[in-house]
């Protein structure tokens, strides 16, 4: 079905190497098993009861946490906890009840519901709420069911002892999952005379050990232990055969659970001894709504850029009805609001701003044409020299540090770029030993457009991103990996500049949400480093181990979120870092401009990359073929106008203009620039590698289903390329 990849201009004296090489590198791609260009986490999947089983048998802690609604459970999945468990305590934590006794039935479900719709990978455990089981077996049994048929959860919790032991081997044979909970039971607070500590006396200490018995004996798979004496918690853990997960119950148990409110600092109303409170939300989010009440009264919120706009033309035919209507709005002096609307003379500002990047945009497509590498590499030759002069955030060093996390096509191109003049001293982390390896031995080799090779061998590779500290932090931790890659990088990124307070991480990846997501697991390491968006339309091909080929020129602009145009509170210091940053790749030939529309940016990429990458890789061919073909170009302009229809609805000003017509121009414009090139999405479809396709079409049918707009083309095409890689067989012929 796929094409071999060709059409690479090279030099003829190397033709014959750079085709052995070629043919290995399809030999690789015809391997199921082949290795990704970098080291990923596995696909998350749903973990089971043998998971949970399986971490107990091989001694690794258990994690569990509450969560009780869409928002909760969403991020203790994505933060790689096992277990959710939904638990009545939401009467007090989410209800504002003194207790858990008056949580029903119907709670429980409604919030079991809500989520298992934030979670896709966790076990999630749902509470008994107190009388839906103590009365009868049969009682528990249907309380059981209901809660797991319409609830959705994979086991339940049942608070107490041997005195339900019954009722859990009824609901076991039911085929029903059981985790037990004994020690503090909350449900019967009022007999145990409040929260107090139990098995603190010899006899109490049997009693929990053989409710532990009886519950494993009647078939439960965990039981929780709530609030007894660490030895007494060790001494039950080592005598039974199922995990415990202990709450107030000390080291020695299977794992450990808490309530996710009291570990976020959300709950002030009663905090348990046992509770270790990570972080204190309950403080930030007072804060934060009161600078929220303090910008509306002042009316710096919503800025121009929380706003919607209309289009010029039909702002200025609303005026002129106004003007036209005044018999009808006789008490009301038009003109007068109109000449001092604040809103429309900012409107007219904006207008401006906007035309300023357009213009900027037009001139970079006009000026591709006319480049080729050698003559960026020359025109900005001094730029990043006087920067470097003055730059107060690398002390002690001649050149800036940057590492390059991933060793695809882009994080070899760019390593490429970023060590050939010599201006920065570039690392490459990659777990792709093959690559690495030639690199260190033979360098980096790359070929430009136009068929010209260069061999760098400044860079350093590795795959161990500690070797990069060794000598000092970096400053700058550039992420070129895919989508489904982004927390793994992260987490390498978080290593290699935690020791560097001023350093920053700048992603290049396609797709919405990664810099987010990167931001988000910088800040759990307890770092504070700023991270950067950056977008880049250039294309690459690695066609073989230590060998990269550039096959299409494309503009590359970086942004951060904290530095807007209306943002008097800047950092100049941050400022001057990203002109630095800008600097550099400037002078190594990579065209590069710095951008305040960090929404803008990121969306016209987004929209570009749906066009473009799902096409070539369901058909076959280049990128220059799709706007070579009146039928893949209807297509394009199909999933174009979708995602510039959900940008609109969003408010997101593009940079290429709002009309679904200038967005197909640019989209063409970066067709031909890459003529020649395979995207990236044919490349891992080929490969039968997981695509970015979730995170660039998918995300446009995500939001426009969010906002009721049309989006069928766009899932059309994201369906077709998700059935390609499912497949994961060789699609090259």
């Amino acid at each position: 079905m796929f094409r071999v990849l060709k059409n690479i201009k090279l030099p003829s004296s190397s033709y014959s190497t750079l085709q052995q090489q070629q043919n290995r590198f399809n030999i690789v791609c015809h391997n199921n098993n082949n290795k990704r260009f970098y080291s990923s986490q596995n696909e998350l999947k749903k973990t089971s009861i043998l998971d949970i089983k399986k971490k107990y048998k091989e001694k690794i802690p258990i994690t569990m946490s509450t969560a009780y609604d869409y928002c909760s459970s969403k991020e203790v999945d994505r933060a790689g906890i096992d277990t959710i468990l939904v638990g009545d305590s939401l009467g007090m934590v989410m209800l504002g009840e003194k207790g858990t006794t008056g949580v029903t039935m119907d709670q429980m479900v409604h919030h079991c519901k809500a989520v298992l719709k934030g979670s896709s990978r966790c076990f999630v455990v749902g509470d008994m709420p107190f009388g839906s089981f103590e009365s009868s077996e049969r009682d528990a049994v249907q309380s059981a069911m209901r809660l797991v048929k319409e609830g959705g959860v994979d086991a339940i919790k049942l608070e107490g002892g041997k005195k339900h032991k019954d009722k859990i081997r009824a609901i076991v044979d039911a085929g029903i999952p059981v985790m037990g909970h004994i020690g503090l039971t909350p449900q019967s607070i009022s007999a145990l005379g409040g929260f107090k500590l139990q098995g603190k006396t010899s006899q109490e200490a049997m009693d929990i050990l053989q409710d532990a018995l009886a519950l494993q004996q009647a078939g439960c798979f965990a039981i929780v232990l709530e609030m007894v004496p660490d030895a007494v918690a060790s001494l039950i853990t080592q005598s039974i055969n199922i995990p415990t997960i202990g709450i107030g119950a000390g080291n020695g148990t299977s794992g450990q659970v808490l309530v996710y409110h009291d570990m976020l600092g959300m709950y002030s109303d009663f905090k348990p001894k046992f509770v270790k409170q990570y972080c204190n939300l309950s403080d930030i989010i007072h804060k934060n709504l009161k600078d929220f009440k303090s910008e509306v009264e002042s009316k710096q919120f919503p800025s121009t850029n929380h706003s919607f706009s209309m289009k010029e033309n039909e702002l200025i035919d609303f005026i002129n009805s106004l003007k036209d209507q005044k018999d009808s709005f006789q008490s009301k002096d038009f003109k007068n609001i109109i000449d001092n609307n604040q809103i429309i003379l900012n409107s007219s500002s904006k207008k401006e701003d906007s035309k300023k990047e357009n213009n900027n945009i037009n001139n970079n497509m006009a000026n591709e044409k006319k480049q080729d590498d050698i003559k960026k590499d020359s025109n900005n030759s001094n730029s990043t020299k006087s920067n470097q002069a003055s730059l107060n955030l690398l002390p002690n060093k001649k050149v800036p540090k940057i590492v390059v996390i991933g060793a695809g096509a882009m994080g070899s191109f760019f390593s490429a770029k970023l060590a050939s003049k010599q201006n920065s001293e570039v690392w490459m982390v990659s777990a792709w030993k093959e690559h690495v390896e030639k690199i260190n031995k033979n360098g980096l080799t790359l070929f430009n457009i136009n068929g010209q090779q260069e061999n760098i061998k400044s860079i350093k590779a590795t795959m161990d991103g500690l070797d990069v500290i060794k000598d000092g932090y970096p400053d700058l931790a550039l992420v070129l990996v895919k989508s489904h890659s982004t927390r793994q990088a992260a987490l390498t990124a978080a290593k290699l500049i935690g020791g560097n307070p001023n350093a920053s991480v700048l992603t290049l990846q396609n797709g919405v949400g990664n810099r987010e997501e990167i931001e988000s697991t910088i800040h759990e390491q307890g770092l504070k480093n700023r991270v950067w968006q950056g977008v880049t339309s250039n294309g690459a091909i690695v066609v073989a181990p230590g060998l990269v080929q550039h096959t299409g020129h494309g503009s590359t602009f970086l942004a951060s979120p904290y530095l807007q145009n209306d943002d008097p509170n800047s950092s100049i210091e941050e400022r001057q870092a990203m002109e630095i940053v800008n600097g550099i790749l400037n002078e190594s030939g990579v065209n590069t401009q710095l951008s305040y529309n960090v929404d803008g940016m990121v969306w016209g990429k987004v929209i570009v990359n749906a066009a473009i990458n799902p096409l070539s890789a369901v058909l076959g061919v280049p990128n220059g073929y799709l706007v070579s073909n009146q039928y893949s170009k209807n297509m394009m302009k199909r999933i174009i106008d979708e995602g510039m229809g959900v940008c609109r609805a969003k408010g997101i000003e593009l940079p290429f203009g709002q009309d679904s017509e200038d967005g197909f121009k640019y989209a063409q414009h970066v067709a031909n620039s890459t003529f020649n090139n395979y995207s990236s999405m044919f490349q891992d479809v080929a490969r039968g590698q997981p695509t970015e396709i979730n995170s660039i079409n998918g995300v446009i049918v995500k939001e426009g289903e969010k906002l009721d707009i049309g989006v069928e083309n766009n899932k059309m095409i994201m369906e077709m390329v998700l059935s390609c890689s499912s497949k994961k067989k060789d699609f090259i012929k």
